[in-house]
């Protein structure tokens, strides 16, 4: 696996995080997942950390199910994968058009939206929160889907399913971390998503730029420069 994927699929975590359809959502999911609690003692942010955990493996679940679903047909037409990675980079430079606002697909602009509404007298629990995750990724996925289908192209790239998941998994971890500080109580954390609020176009046109450098380097075939320009963390 180039070295390269593995930050590069947590970074487009961290994106989606910071995407305007989801970032406005997170307090309520927040809520629901760790209670209405002030989270100043270190019991209550234990708590909070193992509820919001339970809610990143959730939907961490769910997103890994969909590589190996694809990453298993992959596989049965691996003699085809020159012209898999060309469509998956057109595709990919479709997405980024949309996110960054140049173009308008409206198929992409509905979310199956869940309704979450806090019940405060409710105890939060792992078990509940890990559920709310796996309805969290079904309803939300088309709010995520430009750049979590950016990152299944990676995986496409990679030399078999596993490494595949290793990429889902980084790109999970990158969208639920913030979620995780968020819900113990990191306000330095609330304050960067109070600044994204305000610069949601910024982020926007940031996130479809990336959608389509990696398109077009897909297409191609010249992704592992970027290998040159983001450091290998002993990956």
């Amino acid at each position: 696996m180039s070295t390269v994927t593995i930050p590069l699929a947590a970074a487009a975590g961290i994106l989606s995080f910071a995407s305007p359809c989801f970032l406005p959502i997170v307090p309520a999911y927040v809520t629901y997942v760790a209670g209405d609690q002030r989270r100043d003692s270190r019991s209550v942010r234990l708590r909070a950390l193992g509820q919001a955990s339970a809610f990143v493996a959730g939907f961490t679940l769910v997103f890994v199910s969909i590589w190996v679903l694809l990453g298993a047909i992959g596989a049965s037409i691996a003699d085809s994968r020159g012209i898999l990675r060309i469509a998956a980079g057109a595709v990919l430079v479709v997405l980024g058009l949309h996110l960054a606002g140049w173009i308008d697909l409206a198929l992409l602009s509905r979310t199956l939206r869940i309704p979450v509404r806090p019940r405060l007298e409710t105890t939060p629990s792992a078990a509940r929160s890990f559920v709310l995750g796996l309805a969290f990724a079904a309803g939300w996925t088309p709010c995520v889907g430009p750049i979590l289908a950016a990152v299944i192209a990676l995986a496409t790239t990679t030399g078999s399913v596993g490494e595949g998941i290793v990429l889902l998994v980084a790109y999970s971890l990158g969208l639920g971390l913030p979620f995780v500080l968020v819900a113990v109580g990191a306000d330095a954390i609330a304050r960067r998503m109070a600044w994204l609020r305000t610069h949601q176009r910024a982020v926007s046109t940031v996130s479809g730029v990336f959608l389509i450098s990696v398109g077009f380097l897909m297409i191609t075939d010249r992704f592992e420069r970027l290998a040159a320009l983001v450091p290998a963390f002993g990956l």
